[in-house]
């Protein structure tokens, strides 16, 4: 499955793994169950976007900005990994037209994973942004 999307263990962070072939078909079925996660969940939650399986720009990416992570009152910071510089350009565009700036990028998933877990110690799980 090309979208793949888990809540981590500790209920703090949606992790996405995306693969080719990407069909915004399944990005959209997966932004309806992190829709749910975030709903169920009562503090921010942040996000890790596997993206190192993805070469290609997907026709029709601009639908992507409408992912709960960019306007869910409980989103909190997205972390990409492994983008390509067509995808991060595409990216850094998203977050010009959604006004959205807490998106971070990463060459490798264990990168992700260590500055996830910095700002977990740091952000309470009680907190709403």
């Amino acid at each position: 499955m090309p979208v793949h999307l888990q809540l981590s263990d500790d209920q703090r962070y949606l992790i996405y793994t995306i693969t080719e072939p990407l069909s915004l078909d399944e990005l959209m079925l997966a932004y309806q169950q992190e829709r749910v996660y975030r709903d169920s969940l009562p503090y921010t939650v942040h996000s890790i976007v596997d993206m190192s399986g993805i070469k290609r720009i997907p026709a029709n990416w601009l639908t992507a900005k409408a992912g709960p992570g960019l306007t869910h009152p409980r989103s909190g910071e997205i972390l990409f990994v492994g983008v390509s510089f067509g995808i991060k350009i595409i990216l850094d565009t998203l977050m010009k037209i959604t006004r959205y700036q807490r998106m971070k990028f990463f060459q490798t998933r264990a990168e992700a994973d260590a500055y996830m877990a910095e700002l977990l110690k740091r952000t309470s799980p009680a907190s709403v942004s």
